[in-house]
């Protein structure tokens, strides 16, 4: 997209990284959560379940099923799709090898799910608002969720390896994990220092971070936490969510409205690239924005992740925005000719 030149800066970003960037699907409506089975990439986007075939180049967008409450997260086991509703509060399933099935409400009444996972026949859910992770039996009808473990800040994910599970707390930039087989479990520090942290995914030791406001996959090893992080892909616009399927990575973008494969075998550099970066701040925010290097006077437009348009200024990079009466969330700065920009409300 084309960027407002104001000022030069270098921002050196040389990295050793085993990664090669494909732009794989253009054209989905705000990807969001994304979930890998029978060679197809399933993805949330807008109001429905869309998939794309990853065997092939510029594969064919097939809707799966519409008319959903804004799904964010996805989760597939033995031919089973669940679904996290977060207009709606609760967890549907839809069987994939029915193509006349209907998706039926597997849990109701749960605050904003985030993200969903299934271990040991129980559905674990990340519950955004609810800032807790709690879980429901799958072999009981009309199961209650139960607490795992609350007094979180905004968990938007976890991720299951071994007896672990690990979460994702967006505002805290940082991730953590507690121990299934605990009754009563303490959380445990991973990482943290974070930008904004949206998604996980764990594959041989490595855990792969989607950092939304940092615009970065980094990677971390797990079985040296000490060893450095390493940001392994460090220009992608917006990564919400992260799969590693064999040995290709694919990324949701919600602000290029992409899928990004990457190749981990093939090795390549990151140079040194000249960007001129208009930025917000402060970011997050919980009363005013501005925006830098904004030289005129230009028309801007607020959205939320969803494309919702909430508030439309005439701004300059002396210009405060007030945003005290949005609600706390993930917003779009939409700037005709120029970059999507981005900042969270607290």
């Amino acid at each position: 997209m084309k960027k407002q030149f104001t000022h030069l800066f270098v921002v050196f970003l040389i990295a050793n990284t085993n990664a090669q960037k494909i732009e794989f699907t253009t054209n989905i409506d705000s990807p969001m959560g994304i979930a890998y089975h029978d060679s197809h990439l399933y993805i949330a986007n807008n109001n429905k379940i869309s998939k794309i075939d990853t065997t092939v180049e510029n594969p064919e967008i097939i809707d799966v099923i519409s008319g959903l409450a804004k799904p964010l997260a996805l989760t597939i086991v033995n031919n089973e799709l669940y679904i996290a509703e977060t207009d709606a509060n609760k967890i549907l399933k839809l069987d994939l090898s029915n193509p006349d099935s209907q998706p039926v409400d597997v849990v109701v009444d749960v605050n904003v799910p985030s993200d969903i996972l299934i271990y040991n026949n129980e559905l674990y859910i990340a519950e955004y608002n609810g800032n807790k992770i709690s879980k429901v039996a799958l072999n009981k009808e009309n199961a209650i969720p139960k607490n795992v473990i609350d007094n979180l800040r905004s968990p938007c994910d976890i991720f299951q390896y071994k007896d672990e599970l690990y979460i994702v707390e967006l505002f805290k930039n940082s991730i953590s994990k507690i121990d299934l087989n605990t009754v009563n479990p303490t959380l445990e520090k991973v990482h943290e220092d974070l930008s904004f942290p949206t998604n996980v995914f764990i594959k041989e030791d490595a855990l792969f971070i989607a950092e939304l406001l940092g615009d970065q996959i980094s990677k971390m090893d797990l079985q040296n936490p000490d060893k450095k992080i390493e940001y392994i892909i460090p220009e992608i616009d917006a990564p919400f969510d992260i799969v590693v399927h064999e040995n290709h990575l694919y990324i949701s973008s919600t602000d290029e409205n992409t899928i990004t494969k990457i190749d981990l075998n093939v090795d390549e550099k990151i140079i040194p690239e000249e960007l001129n970066k208009m930025n917000v701040y402060p970011n997050p925010t919980t009363d005013y924005i501005s925006i830098s290097n904004l030289i005129n006077d230009t028309p801007i437009r607020i959205s939320d992740m969803h494309g919702k348009i909430m508030k439309e200024v005439t701004a300059n990079n002396t210009t405060l925005i007030p945003v005290s009466r949005l609600k706390p969330g993930y917003y779009l700065i939409l700037i005709e000719g120029s970059e999507t920009l981005r900042f969270v409300k607290k």
